[in-house]
């Protein structure tokens, strides 16, 4: 009688459009099942939704800076703020004129230096001198390096529009518009802005490259750069401000500014600011990716699904990779229910 009872349940379930449940298994079973699909599904579904995180900022002890440039070894160079001369985080100062510097994944420096004439040249800490004739213009563009020792700049062309050439490729644009900001990394795709109709921003390997970039600073070899843009607040519009292709504004607050910026593989971007009472005097700082803790089943034999043979109690443990913020071991749940 109790079978008949069961089986036309489940029958009336199917034909309301449910889905069919084998006959033969307890329902306390089918609950516990379900239970452990929906602890399994809420699990993956947190971590789809766990893909974010946020800069954590340090100021480094770096002052009177401007134009900080980082590696993937996390040296950092910059140009001295109120003079002349190039200086490293590790090395000390390099050099004892110049401004703009970039550093490669190899260590070599690139900078901008007077040589007596109008406009600037640049110069590398270990070949020297790389372009003649002054035809930098740094309020205008800068420019960029990679470890296997190509430099990319901007210079006119012969009529007059500042087109991006590269030391080892020669002239890279053509089209009659002016160029800028071009950088280069170890892959060797550059990326450069251009005015006039048409992108905005474009990639030698990507092509155009769809969005709002207004300066674009560096690039990686994970294809993520950053550049200046701008932040509205209260219908105010203001910059500049430092942003990540990947992960947007580094510090979302439109009352401070970014000047500069440089970006390594690891996501890791620097840039140069006054502090609230340094006055005009810049500092160097800088910002660190960290993701949001992604809550994931681990391979365990503890993964069980358990229900007591004639009792009414069960529960689904299971283990996931949940740590606390002081500890690192594995968590273990337990879902019960009666």
């Amino acid at each position: 009688m109790g079978s008949a009872r069961s089986q036309s349940r489940l029958t009336r379930a199917s034909a309301d459009g449910a889905k069919r449940i084998g006959t033969g298994v307890p329902p306390q079973r089918q609950l516990a099942r379900g239970l452990l699909l929906a602890a399994l599904f809420s699990l993956s579904h947190s971590k789809c939704l766990a893909q974010e995180g946020a800069y954590a900022i340090v100021q480094l002890p770096i002052t009177n800076a401007v134009h900080p440039s980082i590696d993937n070894a996390g040296e950092v160079v910059w140009a001295l703020q109120n003079g002349s001369g190039i200086f490293s985080s590790t090395r000390g100062q390099l050099e004892t004129s110049g401004v703009s510097p970039h550093i490669a994944n190899s260590g070599e420096v690139v900078y901008a230096d007077s040589f007596g004439g109008p406009g600037l040249d640049l110069v590398s800490t270990t070949r020297g001198r790389l372009t003649r004739g002054g035809i930098i213009t740094l309020g205008f563009s800068d420019f960029g390096v990679n470890a296997s020792g190509e430099v990319v700049y901007v210079a006119p062309d012969t009529d007059n529009n500042q087109q991006v050439f590269s030391t080892v490729r020669g002239q890279v644009t053509f089209d009659q518009v002016d160029h800028y900001n071009p950088c280069i990394n170890d892959l060797g795709e550059i990326l450069w802005n251009r005015y006039g109709a048409g992108p905005g921003l474009v990639s030698s390997t990507r092509g155009p490259l769809p969005g709002y970039y207004p300066m674009v600073y560096g690039l990686n070899n994970y294809e993520e750069f950053c550049y200046e843009g701008n932040l509205d607040s209260g219908g105010l519009s203001t910059s500049p401000h430092l942003f990540s292709s990947l992960h947007g504004v580094v510090l979302n607050d439109a009352f401070q500014f970014q000047f500069g910026g440089g970006i390594n593989d690891a996501g890791t971007v620097v840039w140069s600011a006054q502090t609230a009472t340094s006055g005009s005097t810049q500092f160097i700082f800088q910002a660190t990716w960290v993701p949001s803790p992604v809550l994931t089943l681990t391979r365990t034999p503890a993964l069980t699904l358990k229900w007591p043979k004639n009792a009414s109690a069960y529960h689904v443990q299971y283990a996931t990779n949940l740590a606390s913020l002081t500890r690192s071991e594995e968590h273990t749940s337990e879902l019960q229910s009666l």
